[in-house]
Protein backbone atom coordinates (compact mmCIF):
# COMPACT_ATOMS: atom_id res chain seq x y z
CA UNK A 1 0.00 0.00 0.00
CA UNK A 2 1.13 3.30 -1.11
CA UNK A 3 2.27 5.79 1.87
CA UNK A 4 3.86 8.52 0.33
CA UNK A 5 3.20 9.88 -3.07
CA UNK A 6 5.32 12.89 -4.59
CA UNK A 7 3.32 14.43 -8.04
CA UNK A 8 5.14 15.78 -10.81
CA UNK A 9 7.16 18.28 -7.58
CA UNK A 10 8.70 21.21 -8.75
CA UNK A 11 10.51 23.23 -6.01
CA UNK A 12 12.84 26.07 -5.27
CA UNK A 13 14.19 28.85 -3.60
CA UNK A 14 14.67 32.90 -4.12
CA UNK A 15 17.96 31.92 -5.84
CA UNK A 16 16.29 29.53 -8.43
CA UNK A 17 14.60 26.59 -9.11
CA UNK A 18 15.97 23.28 -7.78
CA UNK A 19 13.33 20.37 -8.31
CA UNK A 20 11.80 20.00 -11.86
CA UNK A 21 9.06 17.56 -11.78
CA UNK A 22 10.04 14.63 -8.91
CA UNK A 23 7.87 11.32 -8.88
CA UNK A 24 8.20 9.24 -5.98
CA UNK A 25 6.29 6.49 -4.39
CA UNK A 26 6.65 5.24 -1.47
CA UNK A 27 4.97 1.63 0.00
CA UNK A 28 4.03 0.67 3.96
CA UNK A 29 7.40 -1.04 5.54
CA UNK A 30 9.53 -0.08 2.86
CA UNK A 31 13.43 1.48 2.99
CA UNK A 32 13.94 3.84 0.22
CA UNK A 33 17.45 5.76 -0.61
CA UNK A 34 17.29 9.44 -2.39
CA UNK A 35 20.62 9.57 -3.82
CA UNK A 36 22.54 12.28 -5.77
CA UNK A 37 25.61 14.34 -6.30
CA UNK A 38 25.23 17.61 -3.97
CA UNK A 39 23.23 20.04 -5.12
CA UNK A 40 21.16 17.25 -6.92
CA UNK A 41 18.08 18.30 -4.67
CA UNK A 42 17.67 15.75 -2.59
CA UNK A 43 17.49 18.27 1.01
CA UNK A 44 14.95 20.03 -0.94
CA UNK A 45 12.92 17.07 -1.79
CA UNK A 46 12.87 15.70 1.82
CA UNK A 47 12.19 19.54 3.42
CA UNK A 48 9.29 19.81 0.80
CA UNK A 49 7.66 16.46 1.97
CA UNK A 50 8.06 17.20 5.92
CA UNK A 51 7.53 21.39 5.58
CA UNK A 52 10.59 22.05 7.36
CA UNK A 53 12.30 25.12 6.40
CA UNK A 54 10.05 24.73 3.37
CA UNK A 55 11.14 25.44 0.25
CA UNK A 56 8.97 27.75 -2.64
CA UNK A 57 6.66 24.86 -4.08
CA UNK A 58 5.96 25.80 -7.43
CA UNK A 59 3.76 23.05 -8.78
CA UNK A 60 2.81 19.39 -8.05
CA UNK A 61 1.93 17.33 -4.92
CA UNK A 62 2.98 15.38 -2.09
CA UNK A 63 0.26 13.01 -0.13
CA UNK A 64 0.46 11.01 2.44
CA UNK A 65 -2.53 8.36 3.06
CA UNK A 66 -4.35 10.92 0.57
CA UNK A 67 -3.54 13.75 2.82
CA UNK A 68 -1.99 16.79 1.16
CA UNK A 69 1.01 17.80 3.01
CA UNK A 70 1.35 21.07 0.92
CA UNK A 71 -2.02 22.06 2.72
CA UNK A 72 -0.90 21.37 5.90
CA UNK A 73 1.51 23.64 8.52
CA UNK A 74 4.97 22.04 9.64
CA UNK A 75 3.17 20.44 13.33
CA UNK A 76 0.34 18.90 11.21
CA UNK A 77 2.87 16.90 9.35
CA UNK A 78 4.55 15.82 12.23
CA UNK A 79 1.40 14.63 14.12
CA UNK A 80 0.38 12.93 10.87
CA UNK A 81 3.06 10.26 11.61
CA UNK A 82 6.14 11.68 9.68
CA UNK A 83 9.04 11.63 11.82
CA UNK A 84 12.16 13.79 10.29
CA UNK A 85 16.06 13.65 11.51
CA UNK A 86 17.68 16.75 10.05
CA UNK A 87 21.01 17.07 8.11
CA UNK A 88 23.64 18.44 10.87
CA UNK A 89 21.49 16.44 13.79
CA UNK A 90 20.06 19.59 15.51
CA UNK A 91 19.71 17.98 18.93
CA UNK A 92 19.10 20.72 21.78
CA UNK A 93 22.79 21.19 23.30
CA UNK A 94 22.16 21.94 26.84
CA UNK A 95 19.75 19.52 27.17
CA UNK A 96 20.77 15.96 28.35
CA UNK A 97 20.24 12.23 25.78
CA UNK A 98 17.55 11.83 28.02
CA UNK A 99 16.41 14.98 28.15
CA UNK A 100 16.57 15.39 24.30
CA UNK A 101 14.04 12.23 24.20
CA UNK A 102 11.96 13.11 26.73
CA UNK A 103 10.89 16.57 25.26
CA UNK A 104 10.19 14.88 21.76
CA UNK A 105 8.22 12.27 23.45
CA UNK A 106 5.68 14.98 25.43
CA UNK A 107 5.33 16.58 21.97
CA UNK A 108 2.72 13.95 20.42
CA UNK A 109 -0.11 12.13 21.89
CA UNK A 110 0.92 8.64 21.50
CA UNK A 111 4.98 8.25 21.83
CA UNK A 112 6.66 5.13 21.81
CA UNK A 113 8.17 4.29 25.91
CA UNK A 114 11.07 6.13 26.24
CA UNK A 115 13.60 3.49 27.50
CA UNK A 116 12.41 1.44 23.88
CA UNK A 117 15.13 4.07 22.91
CA UNK A 118 18.14 2.65 24.61
CA UNK A 119 17.45 -0.67 23.38
CA UNK A 120 17.52 0.71 19.78
CA UNK A 121 21.13 2.59 20.73
CA UNK A 122 22.80 0.65 23.67
CA UNK A 123 26.02 3.39 23.64
CA UNK A 124 23.02 5.99 24.66
CA UNK A 125 22.29 4.25 27.86
CA UNK A 126 25.64 5.13 29.06
CA UNK A 127 25.73 8.52 28.16
CA UNK A 128 22.18 9.38 29.13
CA UNK A 129 23.29 11.95 31.74
CA UNK A 130 25.55 14.08 29.34
CA UNK A 131 24.57 16.80 27.97
CA UNK A 132 23.99 17.00 23.77
CA UNK A 133 27.09 19.29 23.30
CA UNK A 134 29.09 17.24 25.01
CA UNK A 135 28.66 14.02 22.51
CA UNK A 136 30.78 12.86 19.60
CA UNK A 137 28.92 13.35 16.02
CA UNK A 138 28.02 9.74 16.31
CA UNK A 139 26.41 10.23 19.28
CA UNK A 140 24.35 13.01 18.38
CA UNK A 141 23.07 11.41 15.47
CA UNK A 142 21.76 8.14 17.60
CA UNK A 143 20.15 10.60 19.88
CA UNK A 144 18.51 12.45 16.40
CA UNK A 145 17.27 9.19 15.87
CA UNK A 146 16.09 8.18 18.61
CA UNK A 147 14.17 11.52 19.40
CA UNK A 148 12.43 10.99 15.75
CA UNK A 149 11.21 7.49 16.80
CA UNK A 150 10.03 8.20 20.14
CA UNK A 151 7.26 10.41 18.45
CA UNK A 152 6.07 6.89 16.77
CA UNK A 153 6.11 7.82 13.35
CA UNK A 154 4.92 5.55 10.13
CA UNK A 155 7.39 7.15 7.81
CA UNK A 156 11.06 8.46 9.38
CA UNK A 157 12.59 10.73 6.88
CA UNK A 158 16.51 10.93 7.42
CA UNK A 159 18.87 13.85 5.79
CA UNK A 160 22.36 12.00 5.53
CA UNK A 161 22.50 10.33 8.67
CA UNK A 162 25.60 8.53 7.84
CA UNK A 163 27.07 11.68 6.94
CA UNK A 164 30.71 12.86 8.42
CA UNK A 165 30.76 9.62 10.66
CA UNK A 166 33.54 7.14 11.21
CA UNK A 167 32.89 3.46 9.85
CA UNK A 168 32.53 1.85 12.91
CA UNK A 169 29.68 4.63 13.89
CA UNK A 170 28.17 4.58 10.35
CA UNK A 171 27.17 0.70 11.10
CA UNK A 172 26.14 1.18 14.28
CA UNK A 173 23.68 3.91 12.75
CA UNK A 174 22.94 1.58 9.51
CA UNK A 175 21.72 -1.36 12.14
CA UNK A 176 19.89 1.29 14.49
CA UNK A 177 17.77 2.04 11.04
CA UNK A 178 17.12 -1.42 10.01
CA UNK A 179 16.16 -2.21 13.06
CA UNK A 180 13.55 0.28 13.41
CA UNK A 181 12.33 -1.02 9.60
CA UNK A 182 12.27 -4.23 10.61
CA UNK A 183 11.11 -4.53 14.26
CA UNK A 184 9.13 -1.40 14.75
CA UNK A 185 7.58 -1.48 11.14
CA UNK A 186 8.58 1.98 10.73
CA UNK A 187 8.99 3.15 6.58
CA UNK A 188 12.10 5.11 5.96
CA UNK A 189 12.90 7.57 2.99
CA UNK A 190 16.53 8.19 3.98
CA UNK A 191 19.02 10.65 1.72
CA UNK A 192 21.96 9.38 1.41
CA UNK A 193 25.96 10.47 0.13
CA UNK A 194 27.25 7.44 1.62
CA UNK A 195 26.36 5.08 -1.33
CA UNK A 196 27.88 1.69 0.17
CA UNK A 197 25.56 2.93 3.98
CA UNK A 198 22.47 3.18 1.31
CA UNK A 199 23.09 -0.22 -0.18
CA UNK A 200 23.57 -1.53 2.94
CA UNK A 201 19.85 -0.10 4.42
CA UNK A 202 17.63 -0.02 1.47
CA UNK A 203 15.59 -1.74 -0.64
CA UNK A 204 15.48 0.59 -3.83
CA UNK A 205 17.01 3.54 -4.48
CA UNK A 206 15.53 7.00 -6.22
CA UNK A 207 19.07 8.59 -8.48
CA UNK A 208 18.77 12.27 -8.78
CA UNK A 209 20.62 14.76 -11.16
CA UNK A 210 20.56 18.21 -11.29
CA UNK A 211 16.52 18.05 -10.13
CA UNK A 212 15.47 15.97 -11.96
CA UNK A 213 15.15 12.08 -11.10
CA UNK A 214 16.77 10.03 -13.45
CA UNK A 215 16.37 6.66 -12.70
CA UNK A 216 15.19 3.99 -9.87
CA UNK A 217 17.20 0.51 -9.24
CA UNK A 218 17.19 -1.68 -6.74
CA UNK A 219 20.02 -2.84 -4.27
CA UNK A 220 20.94 -5.59 -6.51
CA UNK A 221 20.80 -3.11 -9.62
CA UNK A 222 22.86 -0.52 -7.54
CA UNK A 223 25.52 -3.11 -6.13
CA UNK A 224 26.39 -4.59 -9.74
CA UNK A 225 26.40 -1.47 -11.90
CA UNK A 226 29.27 0.23 -11.77
CA UNK A 227 28.88 2.19 -14.82
CA UNK A 228 25.72 3.33 -13.14
CA UNK A 229 27.51 4.54 -10.04
CA UNK A 230 30.01 6.39 -11.94
CA UNK A 231 27.69 8.02 -14.06
CA UNK A 232 25.13 9.24 -11.34
CA UNK A 233 27.22 8.98 -8.49
CA UNK A 234 30.57 9.36 -9.09
CA UNK A 235 31.54 6.49 -7.38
Amino acid sequence: MTLLSVDGLEAGYETGQVLFGIDMEISEGETVSLLGRNGAGKTTTIRSIVGAETPRIIDGSITFRGTDLLACPTHEIADLGLGYVPEERRCFPRLTVAENIHVAATSVDDPLPESEMFEFFPELDQIRDRDAKNLSGGQQQMVSIARALVANPELMLLDEPCEGLAPTIVRQVEEGIRRINEERGVTVLMVEQNVAAAMAIADRHYILEEGDLVNEVTTARLREDEDLRQEYLGV
